[in-house]
């Protein structure tokens, strides 16, 4: 993949974390109801903590992916964990859409993730080795 390619497929996903952690954070209900068939007790403090630190986290490595697009040399230790989390995020999507908790919104945002992580694999093996 070019150069060019990289920082755009970055961009794009930072986008993608942008807008999820967004609507998250600022419309949870609809957020929520998009995604599942129950529904989130903002009013627990457990569920509210953990609601919003997962996509506080999601807000972090949305301004990872954009470090990384200007920054070529950390793409490795960026993206590599970044695939990871994103394959895992789709089959904790598909683990929940069998079960009947999920609704078929989350099986599409989780296969844009397996999507992301394989155009990471594909800025990761397609680098030159650095220069000496």
């Amino acid at each position: 993949m070019t150069e060019t390619g990289s920082k755009r497929l970055l961009s794009i996903a930072a986008g993608w974390s942008f807008l999820g952690a967004g609507t998250a954070l600022l419309y949870p209900s609809q957020h929520f109801a998009t995604l599942y068939t129950t529904s989130l007790s903002l009013s627990d403090p457990l569920q509210s903590f953990f609601y919003r630190c997962t996509w506080i986290s999601v807000l972090g490595w949305g301004g990872t992916y954009i470090l990384a697009a200007l920054f070529p040399a950390s793409r490795k230790s960026v993206l590599i964990p970044g695939a990871a989390g994103k394959v895992a995020f789709f089959a904790a999507c598909i683990g929940l859409y069998s079960t009947g908790v999920g609704k078929f919104a989350i099986v599409f945002a989780g296969s844009v993730d397996l999507l992301l992580a394989v155009l990471f694999a594909a800025i990761l093996f397609s680098a030159r080795p650095a220069e000496k």
